[in-house]
């Protein structure tokens, strides 16, 4: 009985020796699968990291840089906003000063074209007829309009000449100092007031550089 046992107790000896190398062997190979793994993954995440980590740099300077174009344009458009609107300002403060201007020299427009004297000591007396003529006063228009003039168009409150010598233009027009003294205010103010605005524009563009 103990020969037949010492039969069977090596080849089971020998199959127990195997099996425990075979679980040594696939206890490695498992612990080596997974410490690859975790090294693995952790190199994966490490890389990932770095670059989830420079999108989001890259993001940042670009939103940065958007940012402070945004922040540069709307300083130059509140500058530019400024710029107009002091303009503005003192066009209008110009406009106001040539208007309270026409109202002076209108004042005294009945003053200066209804008495006069013939000299310092003089007593005032009516001031003698100024005679106008037609074509005097389509002269003074044409002045004041000449793209109308050029153009063929007619010059409103002118008598049409005529093309010959001695008719409409020689009729007395019935304008009198006082009104060509007022049609003078008004245009001094209009051409005042356009130079103003000109000139502002001018200054806009160019920020007074010229």
């Amino acid at each position: 009985m103990k020969e037949i046992l010492k039969l069977f107790a090596l080849p089971l000896i020998a199959m127990a020796l195997i099996a425990a190398a075979f679980l040594f062997v696939e206890h490695n190979r498992q612990a080596g699968y997974d410490e690859g793994f975790i090294a693995g993954k952790a190199k994966g995440t490490e890389a990932y990291q770095e670059l989830k980590d420079k999108v989001e740099g890259e993001k940042l300077a670009l939103a940065t840089e958007a940012l402070a174009k945004a922040k540069a344009v709307a300083q130059l458009l509140q500058e530019q906003t400024e710029r107009g609107n002091e303009l503005a300002s003192k066009l209008a403060t110009t406009k106001q000063e040539l208007r309270r201007n026409t109202d002076r020299l209108n004042g005294e427009i009945k003053h200066v074209t209804t008495l006069y004297r013939r000299t310092l000591d003089a007593v005032p007396e009516p001031l003698p007829v100024a005679v106008f003529t037609a074509g005097f006063v389509r002269v003074w228009n044409e002045s004041l309009n000449p793209i109308a003039m050029h153009t063929g168009q007619p010059v409103s409150g002118t008598a049409a000449p005529s093309g010959r010598t001695g008719t409409a233009d020689d009729l007395d027009s019935g304008i009198t100092p006082a009104v060509l003294l007022t049609n003078q205010v008004r245009n001094s103010e209009k051409h005042a007031s356009c130079r103003a605005q000109l000139k502002s524009l001018i200054e806009y563009y160019t920020h007074g550089r010229i």
